[in-house]
Parts: structure tokens; sequence; C-alpha cells
């Protein structure tokens, strides 16, 4: 087996189907496998998806998050390469070959540890590939950036350079909703961090993998529909439970892996927590739990 393509879902059947159809209609001319593993979902998923000849269904009893259950999707893989995909996704072109083929290709040449692919809209704009590492030096500026005054003296925001004259750059890290690696690395490393129950745990994965002298890369020969909001669209109001996940899981990127500097870091993350409570967004009882719990990751 070539590539082991593992997807998560939860509560998202419908997003799920168009996903895996997508796949099988354009995947070909590679020894492939489709690993669904569900999370629990309440949407009636099990019964749609247990008995689907095209795939190895995992039933998951509880909610394990994005990591946890790409782990165990991944020790029932038997491919030589893991491909994680979100569950909404949509492919449109036979991605699955064309990256393991440039993946193959230039493994050695360019200490390929890692890779994905452009990933656009529904109307075929940019919707993401990855970013920068973050560090506690690049959270602490974009706390600076939201903060009257000191905004204006802040640096400006730490940018991916993507270089368009090739059909393929370097990048900090690959955005988890469409990333290829090889089983035995991510086997050496463990796989993803069960401390992070969803965000920052790409991010952390690859942090490890560079650690081993591997790099991560885009090739844009190749494009997928990514149906998730982009970064160029309006901010929207994150729910408080996300929005508390979410900040959670970078502390705790950050304090594990750039702890010389996460005592600087906390400060301006104490400051932000201040401002944040006079945020009009959130109920009282909201902030309160919101505080409360990114406390705990100091």
């Amino acid at each position: 087996m070539k590539v082991s393509i593992i997807i998560v879902t939860y509560n998202t059947k419908d997003l799920t189907s168009a996903c895996i159809n997508s796949v099988v209609k354009f995947t070909e001319n590679i020894d492939y496998e489709i690993i669904l593993v569900d999370n629990a979902s309440t949407d009636g998923s099990k019964v749609y998806f247990e008995n689907n000849t095209l795939i190895q269904y995992i039933y998951s009893p509880e909610n394990l998050g994005f990591g946890r259950a790409n782990n165990l999707g991944a020790k029932t893989a038997t491919g030589d390469f893991l491909f994680f995909l979100n569950s909404d996704t949509v492919f449109k072109e036979n991605s699955v070959e064309k990256l393991h083929h440039f993946f193959t290709e230039n493994e050695e040449t360019l200490k390929i540890g890692s890779l994905g692919c452009t990933l656009i809209n529904n109307e075929g704009q940019f919707n993401g590939d990855g970013s920068v590492m973050p560090s506690c030096k690049t959270e602490i500026e974009k706390h600076k950036s939201v903060i009257p005054l000191i905004k204006y003296f802040a640096k400006k925001e730490s940018q991916q350079e993507r270089n368009t004259e090739k059909n393929f750059y370097e990048i900090g890290y690959v955005i988890g909703a469409d990333l290829m690696m090889r089983a035995e690395v991510f086997k050496q490393l463990n796989g993803f961090d069960p401390a992070f129950f969803m965000y920052y745990e790409e991010s952390d994965l690859q942090f490890r993998l560079k650690n081993l002298g591997l790099k991560c890369f885009i090739y844009s020969g190749t494009e997928i529909i990514h149906l998730e909001d982009g970064s160029g669209k309006a901010i929207r109001r994150y729910n408080n439970r996300k929005r508390i996940i979410v900040h959670t899981s970078k502390n705790i990127f950050l304090r594990k892996n750039d702890p010389d500097n996460f005592g600087a870091y906390k400060y301006w993350d104490k400051f932000y927590l201040y401002l944040s409570g006079f945020s009009k967004n959130y109920t009282k009882e909201e902030k309160a739990e919101f505080e409360t719990a990114v406390r705990k990751t100091y």
C-alpha cells in the first residue's frame, strides 16, 4: 500500500460523504486506502458509514479530538505514506497521486518531511496552506497588535513567504487539512501529541519533525477545495468553546516548544486576558470560563 488517507469526522456526515466520493472519483494510478475515524458522531454517521465498502470505518465511543483520532487511524494504516485529510475538503483532480509523485521524486534533494498543497475555496480563491512556525515572539507581537497605542509600535506579523516562481516552496508548517508524510517518520515522532485536543497539533508534530533535520513544503501543482472559511474572509466571532480550545492549545504549544521565552509571553498573555474582559462579544460567564481555562495553561 502506497498511501493511507485518514479522515476524521465529527457530526459532518454530508461533508464527509462528499469528501470520500471526491477522493474515489479522482484518485487513480496509485494504490491507496481510505480510513475514516468517527469521533462519536450523533448525526447518523455510524449507520451511514459503517458498511461502506470504499473505506475502513473506525468508530470511537468518545470524541478524541483531531490528533488522537488521527493517531487511531494511523495505527491501522498500511500505507508507506499517511495523508491526513479534513472531512470538509473536496478533490477536483488527482491530488493524492500528484503529491505522492512530487514527494518521492524530491524527498532526498529537498529533505521533505511533510507536504501539502494549495487549498482553495469554492470560488477558486486561495484558502490557506500553512504558516510560519509559531513562537513566543510571534505571539507577543500579535498581542501587541491589538492593544490600543501599543499596536502602532508593534512589529508587523510574520508572514509566510511563498515563492510563486516555482511549483513548490518551503513553509513553516503544513496545515493539518491536507498533510502528507511518511508513515515511518510519523511513527518515529510518536504521532500527534495527545495533549492537544484540537489546533496546534500539526504545528507541534512538524516542529518535532524539523528537529530530525526534515523540512515542510507546499506543492502548488495541485489544489484541493477546503470549505472552511479562509483567513481572507471577515473575522467571525468564535463561540466560547472554540476560542478556549484555540487559545489553550496555543499556550500548550508555546510552553512546550519555546520554554525559554514563555515567561515573557505569559506577561503579555495575561495583559491580553485583562483586556478581553472588556469585550462585548461574550457574556460575563463566558469571559470567566475563558480566563480560568487559559490561566491553567501557565
